[in-house]
């Protein structure tokens, strides 16, 4: 995330996928946050800079996929057809990391995806070998 981290934030503007061009208009409606993805760097500095909203910049896929199934159900009852959500995961991002504090509460440090759609992580907080 972008912005004040002390920022009460009671209104918020999501836009799924890249929601760069948006970043001009979701300064005139008022909300505290701005939750997108793919942003770019530059934009994003003069957005907050100009005295936008703080800003959550979410891996592309993940700010889709949540409505795939409500989506699959409209359109099946609309149509009268069969709709199904294929749940393939294709975002490129397959590498994160975590802070200290998130370390201490049991997360992964560092994992890669693998093509099973599982995580292979090469940090843990366990007293497990280290995956290398």
């Amino acid at each position: 995330g972008a912005g004040d981290p002390d920022r009460m934030i009671r209104r918020v503007a999501v836009a799924s996928g890249s929601g760069d061009s948006f970043l001009g208009r979701v300064r005139g409606l008022g909300v505290d946050a701005f939750v997108t993805s793919d942003l770019r760097h530059h934009p994003v500095d003069e957005a907050l800079r100009d005295g936008g909203p703080c800003i959550v910049d979410t891996a592309h896929w993940a700010s889709e996929f949540p409505w795939c199934a409500q989506a699959a159900e409209l359109v099946g009852e609309s149509l009268d057809i069969p709709a199904e959500v294929i749940d393939l995961r294709t975002d490129p991002w397959t590498v994160g990391a975590a802070r200290d504090a998130d370390m201490a509460t049991g997360a992964t440090g560092v994992g890669s995806r693998t093509d099973s759609g599982t995580t292979d992580s090469a940090t843990t907080t366990d007293d497990t070998e280290e995956k290398r």
